[in-house]
């Protein structure tokens, strides 16, 4: 724990209507904070609303629906004016067909969430992951320290406050959020933690509902044994280097957007292409979208990619890797953190220039390998993370 001025934490709660700070020699109960697995998937699903793919939910439901009556209107109207002695089964199968995306995305995709979530909270606590933590709110940072890692979200242009009914989460991009269940608050907390979000900027405010404290006292874990560190390197990409690294993400991030942009070019293409009779002028209009989508999707994006990673400063394209037995860890000069953990690392690739550790199936994290003076004891170190 560092010397920073502590604002809130210890501070007992008090009436809403006494605003008179405590004098700084009181004592008071430290506040601690847990996450069950019910909260961590309604946090999940959260995110998923406001940040995640369930934020396109409703103007993919718009778009289908406008879709479907259009192409069934032409169905009924050529067949109400008789020409054609049945409904077109062409305009009636792709009216059908531009459903898909608002069922996959309505259906699904939160099922499917809410599995991964339940299966993500399950393996973290099996590999010793503690969600019971210390809650500290500083000047500039808000921290959650357990047993086992701190969590820290710094109080700035990059972070996001959410308030529900249920919960409060402090997150921001590239570190671990701070889900704070209304289960564990009091009223005293809810306003200490209020005041701090005051100083992430009005727009990156998400309020759903005022939170309803619970104020269930919570009991902090037994100590746990510090997972044992095993490796750590603090390293600078070259532009070059931060380019491939780009380059990949962007890439990842096409890959998993192409279903998406197939089904849209699909639809796109029935709506302005059917003429009712044949559907070959589909497939120029069907081609001419994927293209257009591929065009602003990645061709333009790997276009930029030079010129972003020579605008950075070194000072930037800093970042610390520490591997310990647990998970993980990378931090970033501006105080963003993250983690994952050893049983979401999906592979661990040795590339030409860098060692890429896969995980959760979509991200990656290159390693330079310029940066690892023995990849033979590397490799062991890796291997004995994930009990190979």
């Amino acid at each position: 724990m560092d010397n920073r001025e502590i604002v809130g934490a210890g501070v007992p709660d008090r009436p809403s209507n006494d605003s008179t700070p405590l004098p700084p020699t009181c004592e008071a109960p430290k506040w601690y904070v847990d996450l069950n697995r019910d909260e961590f998937v309604a946090f999940r699903m959260l995110t998923a609303r406001i940040l995640g793919p369930l934020r396109q939910r409703i103007p993919t439901l718009i778009v289908s629906i406008f879709c479907f009556f259009l192409l069934g209107g032409f169905a009924v109207y050529e067949w109400m004016a008789r020409v054609t002695p049945y409904p077109d089964p062409v305009l009636v199968v792709g009216a059908l067909l531009v459903l898909i995306p608002s069922l996959i995305l309505c259906v699904y995709v939160p099922n499917r969430l809410r599995s991964q979530a339940a299966k993500q909270y399950d393996r973290s606590v099996q590999a010793g992951m503690d969600f019971c933590g210390e809650l500290v709110i500083y000047p500039d940072c808000i921290e959650k320290e357990s047993g086992t890692v701190t969590a820290s979200v710094r109080l700035d242009e990059r972070a996001l406050f959410i308030e529900t009914a249920d919960m409060m989460v402090i997150t921001a991009v590239g570190s671990p959020a701070i889900v704070l269940p209304a289960r564990c608050l009091t009223e005293g907390m809810a306003r200490a933690i209020r005041q701090a979000a005051e100083r992430i900027p009005a727009r990156n405010h998400r309020f759903i509902a005022r939170v309803i404290p619970q104020g269930e006292a919570v009991t902090p874990c037994a100590p746990k044994a510090k997972p044992e560190e095993l490796w750590v390197s603090t390293f600078t990409y070259t532009a070059e280097e931060y380019a491939v690294v780009l380059k990949g993400i962007i890439q990842q991030h096409f890959w998993r957007m192409a279903p998406l942009l197939a089904a849209v070019s699909m639809m796109a293409a029935l709506a302005f292409g059917y003429d009712g009779k044949n559907l070959i002028p589909c497939i120029g209009y069907f081609v001419a979208f994927i293209a257009l989508l591929v065009v602003f999707n990645l061709v333009l994006p790997l276009r930029r990619v030079k010129m972003q990673a020579e605008s950075l400063s070194a000072h930037d394209l800093t970042m610390q890797v520490r591997l310990d037995t647990m998970m993980v860890h990378q931090k970033l000069p501006k105080g963003g953190q993250n983690w994952v953990l050893w049983c979401d690392v999906d592979h661990v690739y040795e590339r030409e220039e860098f060692v890429e550790i896969v995980h959760n199936k979509k991200a990656s994290l290159f390693i330079p390998k310029r940066c690892i003076p023995d990849l033979d004891a590397f490799d062991a170190v890796i291997k004995r993370c994930r009990g190979e």
